[in-house]
C-alpha cells in the first residue's frame, strides 16, 4: 500500500513525454507568441524569425466549480461598480446641464 505522500507525488509528477509550450516575446519586433519547444529546438519569432527572444511567465488556467463561482462573483462586483459609476456620471451630467 502506498503512503499518502507517495500518492501525492505520483499524482503531481508530469509524464516524461511532456513537451512544454512556452510563451515568448521577440526582442527584435516585440511580437508575443507561444511555441512548443522540445529540448533540441531553438525557438524563433513567428513574424521576423529572430531567435533573440525573452521567455515570459505563463499563467495556467484552472477550471472548477469553485473558480467559476469566484469568477462570477468578481464579474458581478465589477458590473455593480460600473453601474454605480455610470449612475453617478449620469447624475453629474444632469446637474451640470440644469445650472
Amino acid at each position: 500500500m502506498m503512503s499518502v505522500e507517495r500518492l501525492q507525488q505520483a499524482a503531481f509528477r508530469p509524464p516524461e513525454t511532456t513537451m512544454p509550450i512556452y510563451e515568448y516575446r521577440c526582442k527584435s519586433c516585440g511580437h508575443t507568441f507561444e511555441a512548443l519547444v522540445r529540448s533540441q529546438d531553438i525557438p524563433a519569432c513567428e513574424k521576423c524569425r529572430s531567435t533573440d527572444l525573452e521567455r515570459m511567465l505563463s499563467m495556467f488556467a484552472v477550471n472548477s466549480e469553485g473558480t467559476r463561482a469566484s469568477s462570477l462573483r468578481s464579474a458581478r462586483k465589477q458590473n455593480k461598480k460600473t453601474q454605480l459609476d455610470k449612475a453617478v456620471a449620469d447624475r453629474e451630467e444632469i446637474e451640470h446641464h440644469r445650472h
